[in-house]
């Protein structure tokens, strides 16, 4: 109880409620009934909608995870729970050098790495939603003593930056703003469920809603922006506070290499069935970011509005369906 009141009081969903009591009640049925989050039953406004098919209509956390472990094969999620094993797979998308860091016997290829390049950016392997990502500039470490204290917290990788296109650097040009793009793969056939823009504000370097930053729907045929930018904490933004671009109508460039992009991703190795994957726009056009076996969905399903469950479940019906007559 005292986790979903912080979690509602924070958003802004709760401005003007007056029983604080009855609304921590229903996020705990909601919990329990549909799987939905106490942050998902604010993004999604259950406070505003008690309908039991729109509340029903949602992919909830727990249907994600499950979906995914049943849809993926085990080889996939070990790659895409690893970011050093799927960029040794996906590296011709990744377009740029990344090195793994285990041990202490990958201390000459950080060192090497260091050396080439005059900046990096840091990401340990067991945090997510971009927690613990930061930026080094080399000649401002002791790359020694740096590969040291970070491998002492565990195993990381090191990235070759991605220069952001001006075209989407716009925006918000301290972070690389990058596109989840939801996929449902059978076979070579890719359908691509749902689209959505995430961008950083601030001096952030990280574009997460988990991390402060916000997003805003993009129409997967067309590549334009739909809607404004809302964040986890239910504000709205029609215009990039730090810039003052507007969202809506915003045109992704090259938009159908995007989408090609993320059919021959989808393709390349055999059962990535339901990804969701974390491209963006580059100097060297469209990159993998990175790709994620059970991806949060929430980020597409909450501002329109509208869930998901019975697009994908139409999807799982056909992927069955093959499967059974194969046998």
């Amino acid at each position: 109880r005292q986790m979903a009141k912080k979690v509602f009081t924070s958003h802004a969903s709760s401005d003007g409620v007056s029983d604080i009591n009855a609304v921590v009640n229903d996020m705990i049925y909601c919990l329990h009934r549909f799987g939905i989050s106490f942050q998902d039953y604010c993004v999604y406004d259950f406070v505003n909608n008690n309908d039991y098919d729109y509340r029903n209509s949602f992919v909830s956390d727990k249907l994600r995870y499950h979906y995914c472990d049943l849809l993926n094969t085990k080889e996939v999620y070990q790659v895409m729970t690893d970011k050093h094993a799927c960029y040794k797979i996906f590296g011709k998308f990744f377009k740029r050098l990344v090195v793994g860091c285990f041990t202490e016997k990958d201390e000459k290829n950080f060192l090497e790495f260091v050396d080439a390049h005059s900046s990096f950016i840091y990401k340990p392997l067991e945090e997510h939603s971009g927690h613990g990502v930061e930026i080094f500039k080399s000649m401002e470490i002791n790359p020694p003593k740096f590969f040291r204290d970070k491998l002492a917290c565990g195993s990381f990788v090191v990235e070759e930056l991605i220069e952001q296109g001006k075209e989407v650097a716009c925006m918000h040009p301290q972070s690389v703003n990058s596109c989840r793009v939801l996929t449902f793969t059978d076979g070579q056939t890719v359908r691509v469920i749902g689209t959505t823009w995430r961008v950083g504000s601030g001096d952030a370097i990280k574009d997460n809603a988990g991390a402060g930053g916000m997003y805003a729907f993009v129409n997967s045929q067309t590549g334009i922006v739909e809607t404004d930018a809302i964040n986890y904490c239910g504000k709205t933004f029609k215009q990039h506070p730090d810039t003052g671009v507007r969202f809506e109508g915003f045109q992704m460039p090259q938009w159908d290499e995007a989408m090609k992009t993320i059919r021959q991703m989808a393709t390349y190795i055999k059962g990535t069935t339901l990804i969701a994957w974390d491209i963006a726009f580059s100097t060297k056009g469209w990159v993998m970011v990175e790709a994620n076996e059970n991806g949060d969905w929430s980020i597409i399903q909450s501002n329109k509005k509208i869930g998901l469950k019975q697009q994908l479940f139409s999807y799982m019906d056909e992927f069955f369906k093959t499967v059974s007559s194969k046998k």
